[in-house]
C-alpha cells in the first residue's frame, strides 16, 4: 500500500492534474493521462483518491478555489491604493492564463460531470472572484448593482476571450479584458 502523501507532495499531484484537467477537460482526461502525469500508478491514484477522476477533479477546484481567493479576493480587499490591487490581480491572471493562452481549468470543469460537491465547488469559486471584481468596481465609483453586473460580465468576458484563443489562437481579446478592469482604477 502506498504511504501517504505530505502536503507538499499532495499540491504537486495535484499541479500535474490541474495540468490535465486544463489542456484535456474532465471527459477527455483519462485515468491513463492523468497517471502518466502524475507518475502514479492507476491503483496508487485510486489510493490517493478513492472517488476516482471526481475526486480528482475536486482537488484541482481546492486549488483553484486557493488561487482566486489569495490572488484576487483578498487582494481586492486589501488595504492597498485600487490601482496597484487591480494590477496585482490582472498579473496573477495573466501568469495563471499564459497571457490568454491556457484555457480556464475552472471553466472546463464547471461544464462538466463533476458530480455535486465539484459543482458546488466550481459555483463558490466564481461566486468569491465574482464579488471580488464586484468590489473593485464599486471602490471604482459604481452603484451595487452595476458593480455586480460588471463582475459577472468581465468574467464571462475573460471565459470567452479564453474560448476565442482556443478556436483562433488570437490573444488580444484577453488583453482588452485584462485592461477593462484596469479602467477601473481611472475612473476613481
Amino acid at each position: 500500500m502506498p504511504a501517504a502523501l505530505d502536503p507538499k507532495e499532495k499540491a504537486e499531484i495535484v499541479g500535474r492534474l490541474f495540468v490535465v484537467f486544463q489542456d484535456r477537460g474532465y471527459e477527455g482526461a483519462s485515468l491513463a493521462d492523468l497517471s502518466q502525469a502524475t507518475g502514479l500508478g492507476k491503483s496508487s491514484l485510486y489510493h490517493h483518491f478513492p472517488r476516482g477522476k471526481e475526486q480528482m477533479a475536486e482537488a484541482v477546484l481546492e486549488q483553484g478555489r486557493t488561487f482566486i481567493q489569495t490572488a484576487v479576493a483578498d487582494v481586492a480587499k486589501s488595504n492597498e491604493p485600487l490601482k496597484l490591487r487591480i494590477r496585482k490581480i490582472v498579473a496573477a491572471l495573466d501568469q495563471l492564463y499564459a497571457s490568454g493562452k491556457n484555457p480556464c481549468v475552472l471553466g472546463r470543469l464547471a461544464v462538466s460531470e463533476i458530480g455535486p460537491a465539484g459543482k458546488k465547488l466550481a459555483h463558490e469559486i466564481f461566486a468569491s472572484w465574482t464579488d471580488a471584481v464586484a468590489h473593485l468596481a464599486r471602490e471604482s465609483g459604481m452603484t451595487d448593482l452595476k458593480a455586480r453586473q460588471f463582475g459577472e460580465d468581465w468574467i464571462a468576458r475573460v471565459q470567452g476571450s479564453l474560448i476565442l484563443h482556443a478556436a483562433t489562437g488570437d490573444c488580444k481579446p484577453f488583453e482588452r479584458v485584462m485592461s477593462a478592469l484596469a479602467d477601473l482604477a481611472k475612473t476613481k
